[in-house]
């Protein structure tokens, strides 16, 4: 459902009639008339032909891999329009507008998967790798690291435990990926590439968690988007004062080593993750997501203008170099498959 700000101007009014009766309510009257007013239409950003065909290619992919519950989101990258838009399993709400009845509404209020909850707006999951764009942006933007530095990594980091060294903790990667600059980092999702950036290693200064968080909340994640739809979740991005109230207890070493790989506490919505790509797209432009493009007002058109939530996220340059890495992810790296659309493309994985 569009939010409510629209409901009003959707309903229109219905027309009156007066009547007079009398005691035992014969009409001896027939007074003035007010005619109804249609409500206004809403044009929508949605591309009919994208949806139905993003909604097909999800399913597939369900059906091929035995899963049941899936989002998938298209952003225009230059206004933030939703042109696609879609959660499974899903409803049918040609139901509501044909009556539905009492059966079919049980049916789907006591589905075990809940048809109803839009996991894109309102679902908040682990991001997995898909943060590492984000923490590579604010590594060049507080200029710890050049982007030409090469990392060596051997599959892991290992981290002695500040009050017992002989304790000492170890942080998986996916594989060894041997010499690493940043771009090579983001294509092959390094996970000691970003351990090493997001909280330092060796002689390597990292961000802390503070600034991560500070560059997260800059791309929107943490906090709603303010798209025009109901019920949208906040997500989460930890800190060492959340931490402390949540759970009291404090923050570690291997908290911003996890933060740094979106693994942890670290929670956003499938729409924080793909608006914040927008800005990568775009160059450093974060909109506020919309599904309502235009209003008709009595055959009048009132476009909706494209509403600018931040503008220079990052400098151009750096956004540049996270772009390069992202479309390395697909020439090579871990997006590949990606390879096989006819059109050039940008991207990273998640695997949470």
């Amino acid at each position: 459902g569009i939010e409510k700000s629209y409901e009003a101007e959707l309903r229109g009014s219905p027309g009156k009639k007066f009547l007079e009766k009398d005691a035992i309510g014969k009409i001896v009257k027939e007074g003035r008339e007010v005619p109804s007013e249609p409500g206004n239409s809403l044009v929508l950003w949605l591309d009919f032909e994208l949806q139905q065909h993003l909604e097909r290619a999800i399913e597939d992919t369900l059906s091929r891999i035995g899963a049941k519950k899936a989002v998938g989101i298209a952003l225009d990258p230059k206004t933030g329009g939703v042109l696609a838009m879609v959660s499974i399993p899903g409803f049918d709400s040609n139901l509501f507008s044909q009556g539905i009845s009492k059966a079919q509404y049980e049916e789907i209020v006591s589905d075990p998967l809940h048809p109803f909850f839009n996991r894109a707006v309102s679902g908040t999951y682990p991001t997995g790798s898909t943060i590492k764009p984000l923490i590579a942006s604010a590594a060049l933007e507080e200029h710890i690291i050049d982007p030409d530095k090469e990392l060596l990594t051997h599959g892991y980091i290992e981290i002695p435990n500040e009050y017992d060294p002989t304790i000492v903790y170890r942080f998986a990667d996916n594989a060894d990926h041997g010499l690493v600059d940043m771009r090579d980092a983001i294509a092959v999702s390094s996970n000691v590439y970003f351990y090493t950036i997001g909280g330092g290693y060796e002689d390597q200064q990292g961000l802390g968690p503070t600034r991560m968080k500070e560059y997260l909340l800059r791309f929107g994640w943490g906090a709603q988007t303010g798209i025009d739809l109901p019920s949208e979740a906040e997500g989460l991005i930890p800190d060492p004062a959340w931490k402390k109230q949540a759970k009291g207890e404090g923050w570690w070493d291997g908290d911003t080593y996890l933060f740094s790989i979106g693994q942890g506490n670290v929670l956003a919505t499938p729409l924080q993750v793909a608006s914040s790509f927008v800005a990568i797209a775009n160059g450093g432009t974060l909109y506020t997501p919309r599904m309502v493009k235009e209003i008709i007002v009595k055959e009048k058109s009132e476009a909706i203008p494209p509403q600018v939530a931040r503008e220079h996220i990052i400098n151009p340059d750096n956004v540049e170099v996270v772009r390069d890495g992202m479309r390395q992810a697909v020439k090579w790296g871990s997006s590949v498959l990606l390879n096989q659309l006819p059109v050039s493309s940008a991207a990273k994985t998640g695997t949470a």
